[in-house]
């Protein structure tokens, strides 16, 4: 249920509906897309949930997304002498808001800048309009979680075709020039399992035992920069930059992480989906690459 009009809560934030029950929210960290519900100093527990602890002391109760009935970010507008601003803090006396009009003399006459807004401090009773704003967040997270899973995760994945089926696949041929492949329960004929890992349904295939053998990766840019994607961490897409600019990785506060071969050091960005530019499927054809080898 909505707070009264006169009383902001929270003023900015996110909420849960949880069993009927309304929840202020934070992010899981470690469990995405899992967030945390927050109870009242006092109040009760989500029923059902177990309790974790953050680093702070604080506690939380992790919920899977689908178990709730909404999710929402929240924030309040007023208007003052029929400007319109978002409200930033409330008091018993008085609104706190940061300026959304475009009345460049009015807000230089009666309001103080903060770096590149105007913000005011108001009494209450002078305040008009003050209305609560609902911005959906399930919805646009299920989303999220479909798309991830539709190319998993953007993870490079290898795939073999043997007899008309696909199966994930190693990336490289072993000492003995066989590719191990991935296939369940599945006993395809004429493989022989993997005896290196006996019951993970792994089987061995020769070059000419396969219909096709390729890799599947994805690139992207961030800011002007060319990433290869590696995975998403907490819903977020994560690339290695493959530019040469020193510059950029600097400018950008890329994270300095020490590569596959635990050599040489590879400048990383995690962002998010929305603000990355030509995100591009590749395959290559591992098959030809490998009988072309001398």
């Amino acid at each position: 249920m909505a707070a009264p009009a006169s009383h902001p809560s929270p003023v900015k934030g996110e909420v849960a509906v949880f069993h009927g029950d309304r929840y202020r929210t934070r992010g899981a960290v470690g469990l995405w897309p899992c967030i945390e519900l927050l109870p009242e100093p006092g109040g009760p527990a989500p029923e059902g949930l177990v309790p974790r602890e953050a680093a702070d002391g604080s506690v939380g109760y992790p919920v899977a997304p689908e178990r709730l009935e909404a999710w929402y970010a929240v924030t309040w507008t007023f208007r003052w002498r029929g400007e319109l601003f978002e409200c930033t803090a409330a008091t018993p006396t008085t609104l706190t808001g940061n300026y959304l009009g475009s009345n460049e003399h009015f807000a230089k006459q009666h309001l103080k800048r903060r770096v590149i807004r105007y913000r005011g401090v108001f009494p209450r009773q002078e305040a008009t309009d003050l209305e609560q704003h609902h911005e959906d967040l399930l919805q646009p997270l299920h989303a999220l979680v479909r798309r991830l899973a539709e190319v998993d995760h953007f993870r490079p994945k290898a795939y073999a075709v043997h007899c008309g089926r696909t199966y994930p696949a190693a990336s490289e041929a072993d000492v003995s020039g066989l590719i191990a492949l991935t296939t369940g329960d599945d006993r395809p004929e004429g493989l022989v399992a993997d005896s290196r890992d006996p019951g993970a349904g792994h089987f061995l295939a020769a070059l000419e035992q396969l219909d096709a053998w390729y890799r599947i990766h994805w690139t992207f840019r961030w800011r002007g920069g060319p990433f290869d994607a590696v995975g998403t961490v907490d819903g977020r897409i994560k690339g290695v930059y493959t530019g040469g600019s020193w510059g950029f990785a600097d400018n950008m506060m890329l994270t300095k992480e020490t590569g596959p071969d635990g050599v040489h050091s590879q400048y990383t960005a995690t962002v998010d989906l929305d603000s990355v530019t030509d995100l591009e499927q590749h395959r290559t054809d591992l098959l030809a690459n490998q009988r072309t080898r001398p």
